[in-house]
C-alpha cells in the first residue's frame, strides 16, 4: 500500500464518522460553532489512533463517540474558563 492509498483510506474512514462526531458534540454543547470545532478536533485525534484505523465498524463508532465526548468537554471547559475570566 502506498502513502496516497493509505491517506485515502484514512479519509474515507473519517468521513464515515464525521457527522456522528458532530451530532455527539452538538448534543453536549448545544450550538453549531462549538460542535463543529469539537468534531474537527475529534476527527484529528481519530486520524492518529491506530485502533480507529485498524478496528471494525463498531470499534470505530465507539472510538468516535469517545473522542467527540472528550473534545466537547474540553471545548465546554475552555468556554467556561473564558467566560469566568472575562
Amino acid at each position: 500500500m502506498n502513502g496516497t492509498t493509505a491517506l485515502q483510506d484514512t479519509v474515507s474512514l473519517l468521513r464515515g464518522v464525521e457527522h456522528y462526531c458532530f451530532q455527539v458534540a452538538y448534543y453536549l454543547l448545544g450550538n453549531d460553532l462549538d460542535a463543529a470545532e469539537a468534531g474537527k478536533r475529534a476527527l484529528l485525534a481519530l486520524a492518529r489512533d491506530r485502533r480507529f484505523l485498524d478496528g471494525g465498524e463498531d470499534e470505530r463508532k465507539r472510538l468516535a463517540k469517545s473522542a467527540a465526548i472528550a473534545c466537547a468537554m474540553k471545548r465546554a471547559g475552555a468556554e467556561a474558563a473564558t467566560q469566568k475570566s472575562g
